[in-house]
């Protein structure tokens, strides 16, 4: 005659203990079950929104403006291709390429718009393929005499394709207003009058030939590198170097690996100006997880009430246990095998719902939407016209192995206490 081993024993005992009476699963086993399932499914699908968000950021970061941006000091009036020559055999280098511009102020009309003006040459590698991804309307200005400018600013200006419109260089906004500030303390109104009609502000005139989509860092255009060189007063020369990196996401050690190669120049990574809003998300995501984690131990509560009930409920049965023979270790083994059980069952039905609703994430936002009232549209300055979401399968099993640990955990307490009974006492007991 087959005999059941212990473990198998323990195995059988609480599987039978998770129902009650005609029912498969009693009521409180079932509220356990969700409240595991509830916490698996908002660890994950919580953690990969959130991942995706911020991923979704750098990567439109990375691909919205070169990686590094080298500016030499006052420009490079000659000798730039020996020292651009140079750039291109350092480490991690995949592109380098002559760049010249900066702030510049566009005028049309009565409208006036500011936005940064990058002149590149026509075949400007990785960099040229970037920005003719964001290329809405027109084309790459190839020519002289055209630049590509943002949405916001064309809007701004209220301009159309082959219109003209007027930039003027930071710098000689600057030195105008430098002059006009060196007039107005002037001694006397003949000197004042001398220097305030000695101020010129020059300009560029050229023919808007394409539209650029929006930047996560702000209104971004391009010309042509002979027309930056004019617009900047730069000859024959350029303003530094762009840079295309092989590890883009190691741009800081690049740069501080470089540095001091060009200890004069100013090294802009990609991340430069947005370190507050990264690490805003980092900080956020700490906190996010420090939460789930409560909700992780309230569903583990839940699991250790279930383990408390049912050993309340048989009492009798673990003194009959202990009468038969059974060892203290068995009868920790029944209610650790029913947390183990209830923690897997939990955590997988967490999985599988996490899974399908992140698969499904447009299609339920669209439902909450139209339930709500309310649509909900791309995040102004960040552009995400969806909701982005990285599932990492590492962090999924660690959840789940998580989950399941701590349900076990949760019915160690319970099932010690049941151990100690008193094989009398439990008997006893009505």
């Amino acid at each position: 005659m087959a005999t059941l081993r212990p473990l198998s024993l323990s195995r059988f005992l609480a599987l039978r203990y998770l129902h009650s009476g005609r029912r498969f699963v009693s009521v409180i086993t079932l509220v356990s079950l969700l409240g595991v399932a509830l916490g698996v499914l908002m660890m994950i699908v919580v953690r990969s929104v959130m991942g995706g968000f911020e991923l979704e950021f750098r990567q439109q970061l990375i691909e919205g403006r070169p990686h590094v941006l080298m500016q030499a000091p006052k420009g490079l009036a000659g000798g730039w291709p020996a020292r651009l020559e140079e750039v291109r055999q350092f480490s991690g280098v995949a592109s380098a390429i002559p760049h010249a511009g900066g702030v510049v102020y566009a005028s049309h009309g009565d409208a006036e718009a500011a936005a940064v003006l990058y002149g590149l040459p026509e075949s400007a590698g990785p960099l040229g393929g970037k920005v003719r991804k964001q290329l809405m309307e027109g084309h790459w200005p190839a020519k002289a005499d055209e630049v590509a400018l943002p949405f916001s600013v064309v809007s701004a200006l209220n301009l159309r394709l082959g219109q003209s419109v007027l930039l003027y260089s930071d710098r000689a906004v600057n030195a105008a207003l430098s002059q006009y500030d060196l007039a107005q303390r002037s001694d006397s109104a003949a000197q004042r009058s001398e220097r305030l009609a000695a101020i010129s502000l020059r300009s560029n005139r050229l023919r808007l030939c394409g539209v650029l989509e929006g930047s996560p860092l702000g209104d971004l255009g391009v010309c042509s590198l002979q027309a930056a060189r004019a617009l900047f007063d730069l000859g024959e020369g350029v303003g530094g170097f762009a840079l295309e990196l092989e590890q883009p996401l190691e741009v800081e050690e690049w740069v501080q690996r470089n540095r001091s190669a060009f200890p004069d120049w100013q090294f802009e990574p990609w991340t430069q100006g947005e370190q507050a809003r990264l690490a805003a998300m980092r900080n956020e995501q700490s906190m996010m997880q420090f939460v789930l984690a409560i909700i992780a131990l309230v569903a583990a509560f839940s699991v250790m009430n279930v383990t408390i009930t049912i050993t309340t409920q048989k009492r009798q049965e673990i003194g009959v246990l202990a009468a038969l023979g059974a060892s203290p270790s068995q009868i920790v083994r029944i209610f650790v095998n029913q947390s183990a059980l209830v923690g897997f069952v939990g955590s997988a039905l967490g999985l599988v719902a996490a899974l399908a609703v992140l698969r499904y994430r447009e299609e339920l936002r669209q439902i909450l939407g139209r339930l709500m009232g309310a649509e909900v549209h791309a995040v102004e300055g960040v552009f995400f016209s969806s909701i982005p979401a990285a599932i990492e399968p590492l962090q999924v099993a660690l959840t789940f192995g998580g989950s399941w640990l701590l349900c076990v955990v949760a019915g160690l307490l319970p099932a010690w206490f049941a151990a100690r009974l008193q094989c009398a006492d439990a008997l006893r007991d009505r």
